[in-house]
């Protein structure tokens, strides 16, 4: 599993692409290096590429990736758009959402196939916040 990130803390944006077998291990560790970094804020969103990526996961695996995400969120709203090809891995996105919003999670997360629609929808919330901050 090969993995790469970068923080915009100006877009308050984190950006991830992976290689290779998706686990839920890799994956959580890849955000672990993530939260670690010194560029990284509690809150920020996300777009992260696994159009590269395989896998196939049970659903205790997707139930564990849920946990961790419930976890990961509880202090903030933020929104992870995920750029996915069809087949296995967006039906494992598909059900780790809605499992995850059936308990709550502060993180919305969205599939998608193409970066631009993911990143457009990442940042209209963006966007939205620098409106409201700009009114209070």
């Amino acid at each position: 599993m090969d993995s790469s990130f970068s923080i915009d803390a100006a877009e308050n944006m984190v950006r991830l692409q992976m290689r290779g077998r998706l686990t839920v291990q890799a994956l959580t560790a890849a955000m672990n290096r993530i939260a670690m970094d010194a560029q990284y804020r509690s809150g920020m969103h996300a777009v992260a590429d696994f159009r590269e990526c395989s896998g196939e996961w049970d659903y205790s695996e997707m139930q564990r990736l849920r946990d961790y995400l419930v976890r990961a969120g509880r202090d903030r709203s933020r929104r992870w758009a995920v750029i996915v090809k069809p087949g296995a891995l967006a039906a494992i996105g598909h059900v780790v959402i809605l499992i995850s919003e059936a308990v709550d999670a502060s993180i919305s997360m969205r599939l998608f196939e193409e970066p631009e629609h993911a990143l457009r929808w990442v940042r209209e919330t963006t966007d939205e916040q620098a409106d409201e901050q700009a009114d209070a």
